[in-house]
């Protein structure tokens, strides 16, 4: 297991930024692509116990490839168009639920479940003599497409999140200038790149982020499914064709850092095993804005899992100013 790195280490991480050149080229050739899908968007109304408070629906749009992506949007049945949360899950993870906590402030939420998860999740294979499933197996998402970066996965989830934006300006009882990001680990990076590439996002809540300062160390956290599929690549050498390393920073959240300009929360255990400690600083220490981080010293992954919630919501009604 790596060893745990101290406060110190981490605050005095403020790695070179070394962007591509065309970084802003790629990302707006990108949207631009984008833009010529219909999003063809659906709303079911879901009935439950909180119908009363508010409207719950399972919603669906098109995105980049013309795929279809799921969620979950609650409204409050409040007056005038509300502000809205969206949140992003981690990597192989499954969405939170819908927290009242944000329905009794009157601010709607919108949680999206990833591209290739939920019913889309590609089946774990099973051992027919055991019955078993293999250890540690992953989907290999991210173990295609480095190659030809416009094919990888990381493109398809950052262009996913300026479509969920483009959705939700187009929604009812929604204020699609009022939006804060949330995301937990991998869904952290899609969150900052959404504020990098939409001027309609207010703030952001980023939960142990991760898919940040790729390094060696973050690399070496094996417990990280992202981590185990880009391991290949790392290991080969670059040749005149490819630099995977190249390829990987026009997806690396750091290189977005410098653009956002609105409050961002952070959170990060010291302990954490899977979006380490020192990538999520690295973050925090390039982004020049209102920033804070809520630091748990003997928590992993799940830090704060008793507080932040709390933190989030304080966050929340200081954005929206409720």
């Amino acid at each position: 297991m790596p060893q745990t790195v101290s406060f110190d280490e981490c605050f005095q991480t403020i790695p070179k930024l070394d962007p591509p050149s065309d970084l802003d080229t790629f990302w707006k050739s990108g949207i631009s692509e984008l833009k010529k899908v219909p999003i063809k968007a659906t709303y079911k109304t879901v009935l439950k116990g909180s119908f009363i408070w508010e409207s719950l629906n399972d919603i669906s749009f098109q995105s980049i490839d013309n795929h279809v992506l799921h969620g979950k949007l609650a409204i409050p049945r409040k007056r005038g168009d509300r502000p809205v949360v969206v949140y992003f899950h981690d990597y192989l993870a499954i969405p939170e639920e819908i927290q009242k906590g944000y329905s009794d402030l009157g601010v709607a939420q919108l949680h999206i479940t990833l591209r290739g998860h939920g019913e889309e999740m590609i089946q774990i294979p099973v051992d027919p003599t055991t019955g078993k499933s293999p250890i540690g197996w992953t989907p290999n998402y991210f173990a295609h497409g480095l190659d030809q970066k416009e094919e990888f996965y990381m493109r398809k989830l950052y262009l996913d999140v300026i479509r969920t934006i483009e959705f939700l300006r187009l929604s009812d009882g929604i204020d699609g200038d009022q939006i804060i990001l949330h995301g937990k680990s991998l869904g952290s990076a899609l969150a900052v790149f959404g504020a990098a590439y939409s001027d309609r996002i207010k703030g952001l809540i980023l939960e142990t982020p991760s898919f940040c300062y790729i390094d060696k160390e973050q690399m070496s956290l094996k417990g990280n499914p992202w981590v185990r599929e880009l391991t290949p690549f790392f290991e080969k050498r670059a040749t005149k064709k490819i630099d995977y390393k190249k390829e990987l920073s026009y997806f690396d959240a750091m290189n977005f850092a410098k653009k956002i300009k609105i409050p961002a929360l952070f959170s990060c255990g010291m302990e954490d095993q899977i979006s380490h400690p020192k990538s999520t600083f690295a973050l925090f220490n390039h982004m020049n804005c209102d920033k804070r981080m809520q630091l748990y010293p003997t928590e992993g992954n799940e830090a704060g899992k008793e507080k932040q919630p709390k933190a989030n919501l304080e966050f929340v009604k200081e954005i929206f100013a409720l």
